[in-house]
This record gives C-alpha cells, structure tokens and sequence, in this order.
C-alpha cells in the first residue's frame, strides 16, 4: 500500500493527478515506517 496506494487513486483522478505525482512521497513514508518498525521490533526482541 505505501508503494503502489491504490486507496489513492479516486483522490488523483479528481485532483487530475498520476500515481507518479505522488511516488516520491510513498516511497519516503515507506522507508520512514520500515525504519521505525525495525526499531521497534529491535527493542521489542
């Protein structure tokens, strides 16, 4: 979902946006949570 949000796209189509409009921010979300979830999961174990 945070790659490729498909959620997104009704929200794109009436902006008049592509899903690469957004690409660049999915992609930090993704490696912000993935960094936090490891952290997590490194404490946690």
């Amino acid at each position: 979902n945070m790659i490729q949000p498909f959620w997104a796209l009704p929200a794109l189509a009436i902006a008049g946006l592509g899903a690469k409009d957004i690409m660049g921010y999915c992609v930090l979300t993704l490696i912000f949570v993935g960094l936090v979830v490891c952290g997590v999961f490194y404490f946690l174990v």
